[in-house]
């Protein structure tokens, strides 16, 4: 009976060995089962990824882009600009003139005149010349763009306007790097016009531009104005100027339009 028993555990336990076995093969794909969702949402994920990625580059890139253009602009600004104050140049100017008392003739021993030698004097005459300040408005939007056009010797605003309009380099609206013309302005000593460097234009809703303008000479002194804010109206073609120095009267201005190269 002993052998009996023996055999008979013995056989138990190896069943139990069995069964042990074979449920350890069956729990392996049960406890990798939640594994095969993972693969189903790493696509989303990086769809998601690339996504964002792809919309901060564009943020980036554009942002990039922006600041370039200032930091050209800026250095343009600086290049093209260093004050030359205008010089007096004074001449002291002598010759010899005949004085107002000049002796009259005398009488030779033979009873003839003859007359006599004029009493000269030393005329000083001091003459002032005063040139002109540097950068007027046409050197400074030329250098700030690189337009060489229409050069016609001492060219004015609006004689480079109307050269330039010819040569169809014109238009009624603005664009970055442009140069906006003013219109003769008797009233405020502009015979000749005025220039001014676009260096921003933004379209508002009711059709008018806001322009952000450099430009020199505004004081008939050379100085620099920068970042003068300007509201264009495209329908009156005037420009009325919201900041700078000249913000308290130049309102309405006429204005010629745009030079482009």
């Amino acid at each position: 009976m002993s052998d009996a028993r023996r055999c008979r555990s013995l056989i138990i336990l190896v069943t139990v060995l069995f069964l042990a076995a074979g449920c350890g093969k069956h729990t392996k794909p049960a406890e990798q089962a939640p594994a095969p969702p993972e693969p189903q949402h790493q696509p989303v994920a990086s769809v998601q990824e690339v996504s964002a990625a792809d919309r901060t580059e564009e943020e980036q890139s554009s942002s990039c882009r922006d600041e370039q253009t200032i930091r050209k602009s800026e250095h343009g600004r600086a290049a093209c600009f260093h004050l030359q104050p205008a010089t007096t140049i004074t001449k002291v100017i002598k010759r010899e003139v005949p004085g107002k008392n000049t002796k009259s003739a005398k009488a030779s021993s033979k009873g003839e005149k003859k007359a006599a030698a004029p009493h000269m004097v030393t005329e000083t005459k001091v003459v002032r010349t005063t040139g002109r300040c540097q950068p007027q408005c046409v050197m400074y939007v030329r250098c700030r763009t690189g337009f060489a056009t229409c050069r016609l010797g001492d060219t004015s605003p609006v004689q480079w306007f109307a050269c330039a309009a010819k040569n169809g380099a014109t238009s009624p609206h603005p664009h970055i790097g442009s140069v906006l013309a003013l219109a003769a302005h008797a009233g405020h000593n502009m015979p000749t016009g005025h220039l001014l460097y676009v260096e921003e234009a933004k379209k508002q809703g009711n059709g008018t531009w806001r322009l952000r303008t450099s430009h020199t000479n505004y004081d008939r002194k050379c100085h620099l104005d920068q970042d003068a804010m300007v509201l264009f109206d495209p329908k009156r073609m005037t420009a009325s100027f919201e900041t700078g120095p000249w913000a308290r009267w130049a309102k309405d201005m006429k204005t010629l339009g745009f030079i482009l190269r």
